[in-house]
């Protein structure tokens, strides 16, 4: 039997040993039964809080440590609300306070996971946004509480809540909206390694929660069964510390290629689109609690539309940074695509291109065009005698040297190819055009660079001249330098031919 199936087996006997030991020990307590169904009801969310904390604390990646960090809150609010819950029933001791703060501490648990579901989900996530998200949050569960409720969280009045079945109805429709919001996301985010398991195991508690809870709150409102009624508001927290057992660590998640294969544009028409819930939310919040409590609404609506505002000002502003810093980064590249190497004077593919962009110009205008090709004599002696390392020094200081020789700014050298140089002169005839080589060769020469010792003396270069005559193409024009630097070579070298 292959492992995951066999550890998947044990999960469900380890789950049904669990609910057969709550069942088993609720009916053989007795009048205790009520200890005995609150330990396994308070024993759930602690096992799902410390294995939210573990998943936290092992998680590789800054977006799912957030996000188990924000589940272990929403489990630490629902444990303290079953707490205080238990010591109300068991201890017979119901103050008022203590009883609508457990009110609050159940409904405060959907507020974390609003935020870990509506989180951005980049690496290196904005503080801005995930400062405005939880403002958002906290105001809609404030307004929420103040709705249902009658009076706002920790204010010293009774608390008059709704009718219990419009109630039941207002946590059935706030879980299904949970675990719809977290389906979203796991839709955007399925393959994005630990931030795609977070959102399936987040999706796969939120579904499991609305189904039990909708069962226990119509169970409640009917008298239905007291022993299956109690088994199941455990059920969704054992489910997640189960499945929490095996949480990917940086050497086992999903990274690489395959975390990069969600469609960029799903995953941010999701990622921008789910605050708009909460935006909407506060709206609507704000008209229902208006009528008993003007200025709270009046306030929550201004601070709905302020947040908004700053939150599409941020998202627009990185957006803004995002497309200077692409555009940067690709002037770079293409500056470095044209760029050689060795030398940092223009490459190849440059020479090609400034060659046909001034042969066109020449050509529309009627103007000269001269090009140089310049050739280190005996290049391969110094190599075999001083090494490839001294070679390319010397192609650094000649690459200079005839940068440094040209006159204006619209002149371009660059590096042919091997220990050939090319240079592109504009609108240059060809008395001007043997000027350039000529300062060329003198600024070699003043590089005092030593040639092998079977040349002697100095390194020298041969410079091959053409101009473009008009009814030359860019090709003819390189092969007429060519064949102007062959017969250079050809004359004794370190010499000038066109």
């Amino acid at each position: 039997m292959p492992p995951a199936r066999r550890k998947l087996r044990s999960w469900i006997a380890l789950g049904a040993c669990y609910v057969l030991a709550q069942l088993a020990l609720t009916a053989w307590a007795g009048p205790h039964a009520l200890w005995v169904s609150y330990a396994f009801s308070m024993a759930a969310p602690l096992l799902a809080l410390a294995a939210c904390c573990r998943c936290a604390y092992v998680s590789a990646t800054g977006a799912a440590r957030t996000g188990w960090a924000l589940f272990a809150v929403a489990m630490l609010f629902w444990s303290t609300g079953m707490i205080l819950s238990a010591w109300q029933d068991l201890s017979g001791q119901v103050a008022s306070d203590t009883t609508y703060f457990s009110d609050f501490a159940y409904f405060m648990y959907g507020a974390p996971l609003l935020l870990a579901i509506s989180s951005v989900t980049h690496e290196h996530p904005s503080r801005t946004l995930q400062w405005l998200d939880a403002v958002q949050v906290l105001l809609a569960a404030y307004l929420a509480y103040t709705a249902i409720f009658s009076v706002s969280p920790f204010e010293q009045h009774t608390i008059a809540p709704i009718p219990a079945s419009l109630l039941v109805l207002t946590y059935n429709v706030e879980n299904l909206a949970l675990a719809c919001c977290a389906s979203l996301r796991l839709l955007a985010h399925r393959r994005d390694g630990e931030q795609g398991r977070f959102y399936l195991l987040l999706t796969v508690f939120l579904c499991c929660y609305a189904g039990c809870a909708g069962a226990y709150n119509y169970l409640t409102l009917q008298g239905g069964a007291q022993a299956w009624r109690e088994v199941l508001p455990g059920l969704p927290f054992l489910l997640l510390a189960l499945l929490t057992t095996r949480v990917p660590t940086a050497q086992h998640g999903m990274e690489g290629p395959q975390a990069q294969q969600t469609p960029q544009k799903l995953t941010l028409l999701i990622d921008n689109f789910s605050p708009i819930f909460f935006t909407a939310a506060l709206l609507g919040l704000g008209f229902a609690v208006m009528h008993a409590h003007f200025y709270l609404a009046a306030a929550s609506l201004f601070v709905a539309l302020l947040v908004h505002a700053l939150r599409s000002s941020t998202l627009q502003s990185r957006y803004m940074q995002s497309e200077l810093a692409l555009r940067a980064a690709h002037d770079k590249l293409e500056k470095l695509s044209l760029t050689d190497g060795l030398t940092g004077i223009a490459n190849r593919r440059c020479l090609d291109q400034a060659l046909q962009g001034e042969w066109q110009r020449a050509t529309r205008n009627s103007q000269s065009l001269a090009l140089l090709i310049i050739d280190i004599d005996f290049f391969k002696s110094l190599n075999d005698t001083f090494g490839h390392p001294y070679g390319d020094a010397c192609l650094v200081q000649i690459a200079a040297a005839l940068h440094s020789s040209l006159p204006r700014a619209s002149d371009l050298v660059g590096r042919f190819g091997g220990e050939e140089f090319a240079a592109i002169l504009p609108a240059t005839d060809r008395a001007g055009a043997l000027a350039v080589a000529q300062k060329m060769q003198e600024a070699i020469a003043a590089a005092a660079i030593a040639q092998a010792p079977s040349r002697g003396g100095l390194v020298t270069a041969s410079i091959g001249l053409a101009l473009h005559d008009g009814g030359q193409t860019p090709a003819q024009l390189l092969a007429a330098a060519d064949r102007a630097l062959y017969r250079a070579k050809q004359n004794g070298r370190n010499r000038v031919e066109g």
